[in-house]
């Protein structure tokens, strides 16, 4: 995580981000891989996993559609990723996102990187997987929750 990509989150309030995330008026640069992150705790800190999954997908799938760039939104990518954060954050509990993050540099890499641990790149790169959330096929489920 660079300092400049902090500095850049930290301009808007957890809630400002979140409120303007919502509504598909987020600057762009508040939503690189960091802010999908941020996003991503900040529904689960909201929010039951479950719950978190279908607003979080939403919100990601309008804003890549506000962008002009809907083919951006991966069903599996987000569903995996969220799943990632909450196993951990369940363990671990941190206080805010930043710490969240500066616990898990590997996330910091990249979602990609990260679930090519569970799925093969065949896997994760399918038209079918994009459009609707595929189970791993490297690892169990079971580890991509335990993921830490």
């Amino acid at each position: 995580m660079t300092a400049e990509a902090l500095q850049v989150q930290a301009q808007l309030s957890d809630t400002e981000f979140l409120a303007q995330f919502e509504a598909a008026t987020l600057p762009a640069e508040f939503f690189s891989h960091l802010g999908h992150l941020r996003a991503a705790f900040l529904f689960l800190e909201r929010e039951p996993i479950i719950l978190a999954q279908r607003h979080f997908a939403g919100a990601i799938a309008r804003y890549a559609t506000a962008l002009g760039k809907p083919e951006k939104f991966h069903t599996t990518v987000t569903y995996a990723l969220l799943a990632v954060i909450a196993a951990r954050q369940g363990v671990q509990r941190c206080k805010n996102w930043r710490e969240f993050v500066a616990g898990n540099a590997d996330l910091l890499t990249g979602a990609r990187a990260l679930l090519l641990h569970y799925y093969t790149a065949e896997t994760l790169d399918s038209d079918n997987a994009r459009r609707q959330f595929v189970l791993p096929d490297k690892a169990s489920l079971a580890s991509l929750m335990a993921a830490s």
